[in-house]
C-alpha cells in the first residue's frame, strides 16, 4: 500500500515539474474489468477519465473509486477522477460524441496540465440476442470493434506529446480475448443479417477483429514514424474474469474482478515500453489467430470501418501531422 501511495505521489511531483499529468481514458469504466483498471491506474498516479453509458452508473463508479482509494492506501491524497458525459458506443455518433467530449475536456483551461497518455478501449458487449443499433449495425460488432476504431482514430492527434520534455510514449490498448475465433466466417454478413445469429460466434469474431485492428493501426503508426517511440498500440486477453459478460456466456469459471490487473499492466508497465502491434495473455506476448496478420483480411476490415466512419478513417491520412509539427 505504501509503495503505491509513494508511486502516486512521485507521479504528482513529476507532473508538477514537467507541467503535465499523464491521463488515462477508460471506456466502460463503471463496472467489471473497466472499473478495476480505472481505479488501479488512479492508484498509479494517473488522472483518469471515466466513460459509461449512463450518469447514475458513472456517479456510482466515481464514488466507489474514491472510497476504495482512500481506504486502501490510507492517504489524504484523493484519486484524480473526471466523469465524461455518458455515451452509447453502439452507434458511430455515440463513439464520436465520446471522442468529442474528451477533446473538449482537454481543451478547457483548467485541464491544460493534463495529457492523454493512455486510451483503454475496454467497453464490450456479449449479447444473447441479435440487437441492431440505430446505425443498422449488429451491437456486438458496433461496440467491440467499430467503437474502438472511431474513438482511437479521433483521439489519435491528441495523444502526441505536448512538450519536448515528455519522454513517455502514449499507449492505445484494446481488449481482445483468448476466445477470438480463427477466421472471419462471412465478411459479407458481419451483422448476421443472413446467417443464424450466435452470441458466441459474434463475440469471438469481434475479438479476432480487435486483434486485426490493433495490428493494422500499429502498422500505420509505424509507417509514419509514430510507433513505437511516440505511440504504441497493443491488445490483450484481459484474463478469465468473473464479469457479467463471462457469467452470461460461460458461467463462473474465472478469477475475481478485483484481481483482473492485466489491463492495468499493459497500460502502465515499463516492461512493455516500446512494444507495439502485439497481443498479450497473462502478461506475456502471444500470437493471435493467424488471420489477424493477413494483410488482405485487415484491408477488408479497414474498408468496412471506413465506410461506417469516414471521418475516423480520414485521420489515418495523417494530414494533421504536418500541422502539429508546425505548431510545435
Amino acid at each position: 500500500m505504501m509503495r503505491h501511495a509513494l508511486l502516486s505521489w512521485l507521479m504528482h511531483q513529476l507532473a508538477s515539474v514537467r507541467g503535465m499529468r499523464p491521463t488515462a481514458l477508460v471506456t466502460g469504466a463503471t463496472d467489471g474489468i473497466g472499473l478495476t483498471t480505472a481505479k488501479n491506474l488512479a492508484a498509479k498516479g494517473y488522472a483518469v477519465l471515466l466513460h459509461g453509458r449512463n450518469e447514475s452508473r458513472l456517479s456510482g463508479a466515481e464514488k466507489h473509486i474514491h472510497e476504495w482509494y482512500e481506504e486502501r492506501w490510507s492517504t489524504s491524497e484523493k484519486a484524480e477522477l473526471y466523469r465524461l458525459p455518458a455515451a452509447d458506443l453502439s452507434t458511430v455518433q455515440g463513439s464520436r460524441k465520446l471522442a468529442q467530449d474528451t477533446i473538449k475536456f482537454f481543451s478547457a483551461a483548467q485541464h491544460q496540465s493534463l495529457q492523454l497518455k493512455v486510451l483503454m478501449n475496454n467497453a464490450g458487449v456479449y449479447s444473447e440476442e441479435r440487437i441492431i443499433s440505430d446505425d443498422g449495425t449488429e451491437s456486438t460488432f458496433a461496440v467491440n470493434v467499430v467503437a474502438p476504431f472511431v474513438i482511437t482514430s479521433l483521439l489519435l492527434p491528441h495523444m502526441l506529446p505536448k512538450s519536448n520534455n515528455d519522454e513517455k510514449e502514449s499507449r492505445i490498448v484494446t481488449a481482445s480475448s483468448i476466445s477470438q475465433c480463427s477466421h472471419v466466417r462471412d465478411w459479407g454478413d458481419l451483422g448476421y443479417l443472413k446467417r443464424p445469429y450466435s452470441a458466441h460466434a459474434a463475440y469471438s469474431e469481434s475479438k479476432l477483429l480487435d486483434a486485426m485492428l490493433t495490428i493494422e493501426l500499429s502498422s500505420r503508426l509505424e509507417a509514419v514514424g509514430l510507433a513505437p517511440q511516440t505511440i504504441t498500440c497493443n491488445c490483450l486477453d484481459p484474463g478469465t474474469v468473473n464479469t457479467k459478460m463471462l457469467l452470461a456466456g460461460w458461467g463462473p469459471i474465472g478469477i475475481d474482478v478485483e484481481d483482473a490487473l492485466d489491463q492495468t499492466w499493459l497500460c502502465s508497465s515499463p516492461e512493455v515500453k516500446g512494444a507495439t502491434g502485439n497481443y498479450y495473455t497473462y502478461q506475456h506476448e502471444r500470437r493471435p489467430a493467424r488471420s489477424a496478420y493477413n494483410l488482405a483480411e485487415r484491408q477488408r476490415l479497414w474498408d468496412i470501418l471506413s465506410q461506417l466512419a469516414p471521418d475516423a478513417a480520414a485521420v489515418w491520412t495523417f494530414d494533421w501531422l504536418s500541422m502539429s509539427a508546425t505548431k510545435s
